[in-house]
Protein backbone atom coordinates (compact mmCIF):
# COMPACT_ATOMS: atom_id res chain seq x y z
CA UNK A 1 0.00 0.00 0.00
CA UNK A 2 1.24 3.36 -0.88
CA UNK A 3 0.73 6.59 0.46
CA UNK A 4 1.20 9.80 -0.58
CA UNK A 5 1.16 12.90 2.05
CA UNK A 6 1.61 16.28 1.16
CA UNK A 7 3.06 18.93 3.85
CA UNK A 8 1.51 22.26 3.56
CA UNK A 9 1.38 24.85 5.65
CA UNK A 10 3.56 22.78 8.43
CA UNK A 11 4.93 25.18 11.23
CA UNK A 12 7.04 23.40 14.10
CA UNK A 13 5.84 25.42 16.69
CA UNK A 14 9.02 24.99 18.40
CA UNK A 15 8.57 20.50 18.71
CA UNK A 16 11.25 18.78 17.32
CA UNK A 17 11.03 18.29 13.89
CA UNK A 18 11.03 14.24 13.54
CA UNK A 19 7.63 13.90 16.40
CA UNK A 20 6.13 16.66 14.76
CA UNK A 21 6.05 15.34 11.26
CA UNK A 22 5.01 12.08 12.46
CA UNK A 23 2.46 12.79 14.01
CA UNK A 24 0.91 14.55 10.94
CA UNK A 25 1.86 11.63 8.83
CA UNK A 26 -0.35 9.46 11.08
CA UNK A 27 -3.07 12.06 10.96
CA UNK A 28 -3.15 12.20 7.46
CA UNK A 29 -2.88 8.41 6.70
CA UNK A 30 -5.17 7.90 9.20
CA UNK A 31 -7.46 10.37 7.60
CA UNK A 32 -7.23 9.01 3.93
CA UNK A 33 -7.81 5.45 5.44
CA UNK A 34 -11.11 6.21 7.32
CA UNK A 35 -12.39 8.28 4.09
CA UNK A 36 -11.61 5.13 1.93
CA UNK A 37 -13.47 3.12 4.24
CA UNK A 38 -15.98 5.17 4.62
CA UNK A 39 -16.58 5.59 0.90
CA UNK A 40 -16.45 1.90 1.04
CA UNK A 41 -19.20 1.15 2.92
CA UNK A 42 -21.12 3.72 1.85
CA UNK A 43 -21.15 1.68 -1.62
CA UNK A 44 -21.68 -1.43 0.22
CA UNK A 45 -24.39 -0.21 2.07
CA UNK A 46 -26.30 1.55 -1.14
CA UNK A 47 -25.89 -1.41 -3.14
CA UNK A 48 -27.51 -3.75 -0.25
CA UNK A 49 -30.28 -1.71 0.22
CA UNK A 50 -30.90 -0.81 -3.50
CA UNK A 51 -31.01 -4.38 -4.05
CA UNK A 52 -33.59 -5.20 -1.11
CA UNK A 53 -35.33 -2.11 -1.87
CA UNK A 54 -35.88 -3.73 -5.65
CA UNK A 55 -37.03 -7.58 -4.28
CA UNK A 56 -39.43 -5.85 -2.03
CA UNK A 57 -40.67 -3.82 -5.14
CA UNK A 58 -40.59 -6.19 -7.59
CA UNK A 59 -42.39 -8.92 -4.74
CA UNK A 60 -45.54 -6.08 -4.21
CA UNK A 61 -45.69 -5.10 -7.88
CA UNK A 62 -46.23 -8.64 -8.73
CA UNK A 63 -48.43 -9.22 -5.91
CA UNK A 64 -50.42 -6.35 -6.85
CA UNK A 65 -50.43 -7.26 -10.66
CA UNK A 66 -51.82 -10.83 -9.76
CA UNK A 67 -54.69 -9.46 -7.72
CA UNK A 68 -56.24 -6.76 -10.02
CA UNK A 69 -55.73 -9.95 -13.13
CA UNK A 70 -57.56 -11.79 -10.67
CA UNK A 71 -60.21 -9.46 -9.48
CA UNK A 72 -60.22 -6.40 -11.89
CA UNK A 73 -62.77 -5.82 -14.47
CA UNK A 74 -62.50 -3.60 -17.77
CA UNK A 75 -65.09 -2.62 -20.02
CA UNK A 76 -65.19 -3.75 -23.84
CA UNK A 77 -67.64 -3.37 -26.15
CA UNK A 78 -70.40 -1.68 -23.90
CA UNK A 79 -69.97 -5.16 -21.53
CA UNK A 80 -68.18 -5.23 -18.71
CA UNK A 81 -65.69 -8.57 -18.59
CA UNK A 82 -62.72 -9.79 -16.41
CA UNK A 83 -59.19 -8.80 -17.32
CA UNK A 84 -58.46 -12.63 -17.17
CA UNK A 85 -61.39 -13.38 -19.77
CA UNK A 86 -60.10 -10.22 -21.82
CA UNK A 87 -56.24 -11.80 -21.64
CA UNK A 88 -57.67 -15.29 -22.66
CA UNK A 89 -59.13 -13.61 -25.74
CA UNK A 90 -56.69 -11.84 -26.90
CA UNK A 91 -54.69 -14.96 -26.20
CA UNK A 92 -56.75 -16.75 -28.46
CA UNK A 93 -57.88 -14.37 -31.35
CA UNK A 94 -55.01 -11.91 -31.79
CA UNK A 95 -51.80 -13.84 -31.37
CA UNK A 96 -50.29 -16.03 -34.04
CA UNK A 97 -51.30 -19.31 -32.72
CA UNK A 98 -54.99 -18.55 -32.91
CA UNK A 99 -57.48 -20.11 -30.67
CA UNK A 100 -56.91 -24.26 -30.60
CA UNK A 101 -60.53 -24.72 -32.20
CA UNK A 102 -59.09 -22.79 -35.06
CA UNK A 103 -55.95 -25.20 -35.21
CA UNK A 104 -57.89 -28.19 -34.72
CA UNK A 105 -60.69 -27.46 -37.08
CA UNK A 106 -57.60 -26.22 -39.70
CA UNK A 107 -56.14 -29.28 -39.51
CA UNK A 108 -59.43 -31.88 -39.47
CA UNK A 109 -60.06 -29.76 -42.76
CA UNK A 110 -56.78 -31.02 -44.01
CA UNK A 111 -57.07 -33.90 -43.22
CA UNK A 112 -60.79 -34.26 -44.42
CA UNK A 113 -59.76 -33.40 -47.54
CA UNK A 114 -56.86 -35.87 -47.90
CA UNK A 115 -59.10 -38.34 -47.09
CA UNK A 116 -61.44 -37.18 -49.67
CA UNK A 117 -58.70 -37.09 -52.41
CA UNK A 118 -57.76 -41.03 -51.34
CA UNK A 119 -61.45 -42.29 -51.83
CA UNK A 120 -62.30 -40.64 -54.93
CA UNK A 121 -58.92 -42.12 -56.44
CA UNK A 122 -60.09 -45.64 -54.89
CA UNK A 123 -63.34 -45.45 -56.43
CA UNK A 124 -62.51 -44.84 -59.74
CA UNK A 125 -60.02 -47.24 -59.86
CA UNK A 126 -62.52 -49.39 -58.95
CA UNK A 127 -64.58 -48.64 -61.69
CA UNK A 128 -61.82 -48.56 -63.92
CA UNK A 129 -60.75 -52.12 -62.45
CA UNK A 130 -64.75 -53.17 -63.03
CA UNK A 131 -64.75 -51.81 -66.78
CA UNK A 132 -61.76 -53.92 -67.64
CA UNK A 133 -63.33 -56.71 -65.90
CA UNK A 134 -66.84 -56.43 -68.22
CA UNK A 135 -64.39 -55.85 -71.17
CA UNK A 136 -66.13 -51.95 -72.10
CA UNK A 137 -62.51 -50.81 -71.73
CA UNK A 138 -59.69 -51.97 -74.09
CA UNK A 139 -56.65 -52.92 -72.86
CA UNK A 140 -54.71 -50.13 -73.61
CA UNK A 141 -56.84 -47.44 -72.69
CA UNK A 142 -56.73 -49.53 -68.75
CA UNK A 143 -53.32 -49.96 -68.91
CA UNK A 144 -53.26 -46.26 -69.63
CA UNK A 145 -55.50 -45.31 -66.69
CA UNK A 146 -53.37 -47.53 -64.26
CA UNK A 147 -50.31 -46.07 -64.77
CA UNK A 148 -51.47 -42.50 -65.11
CA UNK A 149 -53.00 -43.61 -61.04
CA UNK A 150 -49.84 -45.34 -59.82
CA UNK A 151 -47.57 -42.09 -60.60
Amino acid sequence: MKFTVEVEDFYLDGEELSSSLVEMVKREVVSAIKKNIEQKVDDAVRIAVQAKIEQELTLQINLRVSELIASGKIIKGGDEISITDHIKQQFEKNSGWNSPYEQIKAIAKTYGDEMKKRYDFLYANQIVQQMHVIGIIKEEIYNNLIEKKSA
